[in-house]
């Protein structure tokens, strides 16, 4: 579904992505990882086209997609839930996830319908739903940012460290959350610190270091071997 191939990204004349191949398929799950600062969010930026890459392939269901403007990527069927949220803190939970909702070709009854489905997977968000959106918790906020990604019914969701800063059970929240997209079949390339997290929700894991893919495995192999993600994130 998604592939980048040899891809090269630089902020400046600064190299950040050495030559990176990471492949999503169909409906999986797969995790990258990485101490701080290897490239994993510019990995993202670059699928995203919020960054521009300099060299190698970026392709969604075998077409290029390389450097295409953002709203086009998500017309496609890509959504993106940045380390930051993005949320909009002026505007209510309900109108955030109007943003998403209010596009060409969707039926009153399907809005309404999404819209129940996300206040039944997050029920905080329909007792918030008129509450503007800066006013809510840093885990209510992740919570905002996933569900605006999910009205727009992707085939695949880039997740950005959802879990960083929160506490466990708003951790366990976003675990839950990443199943029932599974389940959905929304594919997820899931970005995150929390190494037991990403080995059990993930069917496939790679791992950065200094702007290249130094690893690629099952999860359930480094979850049985874990000499490897000593090696490579000392933990």
């Amino acid at each position: 579904m998604l592939a980048l191939e040899n891809v090269h990204t630089y902020y400046g004349k600064s190299h950040i992505l050495h030559g990176v191949s990471i492949e999503v398929r169909p409906g999986e799950v797969v995790g990258l990882l990485g101490r701080n600062g290897v490239g994993k969010s510019t990995t993202l930026k670059t699928i995203m086209g919020l960054v521009r890459p300099a060299e190698g392939r970026v392709a969604f269901e075998g077409r290029g997609i390389g450097g295409m403007a953002p709203h086009r990527l998500a017309h496609l069927g890509i959504a993106y839930v940045p380390e930051d949220r993005r949320i909009f803190r002026l505007l209510t939970v309900l109108e955030n996830l109007r943003t998403g909702l209010d596009r060409p070709g969707l039926t009153d009854r399907r809005r309404e319908e999404l819209l129940q489905k996300v206040y039944g997977s997050f029920p905080v968000l329909r007792e918030r739903r008129d509450q503007a959106g800066g006013t809510l918790s840093g885990g209510e906020q992740q919570m905002l940012a996933i569900a605006r990604a999910m009205m727009l019914e992707p085939k695949i969701i880039l997740l950005d460290e959802p879990t960083e800063g929160l506490m466990p059970r708003m951790v366990s929240q976003i675990r839950d959350i990443i199943q029932v997209l599974h389940r959905d079949g929304v594919a997820i390339l899931l970005v995150e610190q929390n190494v037991p997290l990403t080995l059990e929700a993930s069917s496939r894991v790679y791992i950065m270091e200094k702007g290249v893919v130094r690893h690629h495995a099952p999860a359930a192999e480094l979850r049985a071997n874990q000499a490897v993600i000593h090696q490579y994130l000392g933990v």
